[in-house]
């Protein structure tokens, strides 16, 4: 989770300071707000084997932990079946200063995102959010296409002989949510990490894995 995409539902103290790999930082911090939350993207499929959550560390806002979720998911929102999340623990009602709590996550699907959440209203305050994993191959087979589009920000540029082996490509690659091909631009295969990131572009076609493909997935 390190760096890697992550947000808050309202803004006091930003998201990425909850996975910054610095404790000691500021930490997360959302206002005073219904069911307040903390979500990070770890841009691919994993199997997650266990999460730590680190209460504030710095302050004294330890308890804005208490009775927190932690949850793993496939897609960012609840549009999938329900299988699609799952409830790894919940933390203790009272939380101190500094306190971490690991849980252990036995979900038999690849997930993508992690939650971190409190169904109250209130503050949530998380000072760090550490994921231990494994990648998943996914075997997806659902693409939603858009027509002259392309990814704007690649994380790789290739040359390829069709759009079938850009999907290859992208399937190889653990970090590939969405890829666009163009038959005669050079580069022709652009990988992305973000399936929302595009740009109007004639003659490009860009494919985006479906947000529940990844009920057909196995390691």
């Amino acid at each position: 989770m390190l760096a890697k995409p992550s947000e808050l539902n309202s803004v006091y103290w930003n998201a990425e300071n909850a996975n910054d790999g610095n404790p000691g930082s500021l930490p997360a911090r959302t206002w005073s707000t219904v069911n307040p939350y903390w979500q990070g993207d770890l841009q691919g499929y994993f199997t997650v084997h266990n999460i730590s959550v680190t209460s504030d560390v710095t302050y004294g806002f330890g308890n804005d932990l208490g009775s927190a979720y932690v949850e793993v998911r496939a897609s960012r929102n609840s549009g999938c079946p329900d299988g699609d999340i799952f409830i790894c623990g919940q933390c203790p009602e009272v939380v101190g200063k500094g306190e971490t709590f690991t849980f252990t996550c036995s979900h038999p699907r690849p997930v993508r995102f992690v939650k971190v959440w409190r169904n109250m209203t209130g503050r949530l305050v998380i000072s760090e959010v550490v994921v231990h994993g494994t990648p998943a191959t996914t075997s997806v087979t659902k693409y939603s296409k858009a027509i002259d589009t392309k990814v704007s920000t690649p994380m790789t540029s290739l040359a390829v002989t069709s759009a079938a082996d850009c999907s290859s490509r992208c399937y190889a690659n653990k970090s590939c949510l969405s890829f666009s091909y163009h038959p005669t631009a050079a580069p022709n295969c652009l990988l992305a990490t973000n399936p929302e990131d595009a740009a109007e572009a004639v003659g490009w076609s860009k494919y985006t894995i479906d947000g529940c493909s990844s009920y057909n997935s196995c390691e």
